[in-house]
């Protein structure tokens, strides 16, 4: 795993939509029916957020992961859109562990709106669900001290308890 390349791409640039056309050509075979390539797809098409991306040592394009911080709420990162193209193999995670380390370096926690896949992910990474009521539901949360943990890959077995949070 420690051979696999993560990129962080700014918003809009030249390299954004060179990694855009690389997706379209070496995921041509797979964008309609593997739901990992499409959500990845989604993330690097989407040039208003910033973006990491996932690469095999043969710089082959594994996954994506699209974010931002939401105008009026400083205090998290909002992990929009992920996606890999193969499941159960640590690329979720490691996406969201860089996303972690970005997140623990400004001292934000994290938000993640999920898919069903998604979800799997984030529960299993030991993201809670945020309390009832908050803008979008069901959301995941990292607090930031949690995202830290988890980017030092410190955040084993089950999280604290964490007022106003649920298992």
């Amino acid at each position: 795993m420690d051979d696999l390349t993560v990129t962080l791409i700014p918003g809009r640039n030249q390299e954004r939509e060179a990694v855009l056309e690389r997706a379209r050509r070496e995921w041509a075979d797979i964008i309609h029916s593997n739901s990992g390539a499409r959500y990845a797809w989604d993330g690097i098409a989407d040039f208003d957020e910033d973006l990491l991306i996932l690469e095999s040592p043969e710089e082959q394009l594994l996954g994506a992961l699209s974010f931002c911080t939401r105008y009026g709420d400083e205090k998290n990162i909002y992990v929009s859109r992920i996606g890999v193209i193969q499941d159960h193999r640590g690329y979720g995670k490691r996406l969201m562990q860089e996303v972690a380390k970005i997140a623990a370096g400004k001292g934000q926690g994290i938000v993640a709106l999920p898919t069903a896949e998604g979800q799997r992910l984030f529960c299993r990474i030991g993201m809670r669900l945020r309390p009832r009521g908050s803008r979008y539901e069901p959301e995941y949360a990292f607090t930031p001290d949690e995202a830290k943990r988890f980017a030092e890959d410190r955040l084993t077995g089950p999280v604290l308890e964490v007022k106003g949070y649920q298992k």
